[in-house]
């Protein structure tokens, strides 16, 4: 079985075979573009390293809890209430009233107790 090619479309007349211009695009002003794309890229790539540090403080004492665990330095009842009152202090606040603190503490450690996953979340701390 012989397979022919398609032909080439046709030829529109008055037209000169060749694809229509996008425009010039010179090799300085191209190099100027992309340098100013490379120093904006520079730039944001900067805020988000700046963005990512600080996530990395804010999360420091919550991993130096699990680090704690895991060394066996802390029960899994001690690390969750560190937790709990690093949550505490981030949401609500260091200045807080003690009603307040009390209130949201208690909500946060029922909702540990009520919610299947976070309460086998809890149960499998105690069993590594």
């Amino acid at each position: 079985m012989k397979i022919s090619r398609t032909s080439s479309p046709p030829v529109q007349p008055g037209s000169t075979g060749k694809a229509p211009s996008v425009g010039s695009a010179g090799g300085k002003g191209f190099a100027a573009k992309l340098g100013a794309a490379k120093s904006e890229g520079a730039v944001a790539k900067g805020a988000s390293a700046a963005g990512k540090n600080e996530k990395t403080a804010r999360a420091a004492p919550v991993s130096d809890i699990g680090a704690a665990l895991k060394a066996g330095k802390l029960t899994p009842q001690a690390a969750i209430d560190k937790v709990i009152e690093h949550v505490l202090d981030r949401q609500v606040g260091r200045k807080a009233s003690a009603a307040v603190r009390e209130k949201v503490g208690a909500a946060l450690r029922e909702s540990l107790a009520d919610d299947p996953v976070l309460a086998a979340k809890v149960r499998s701390l105690g069993e590594e």
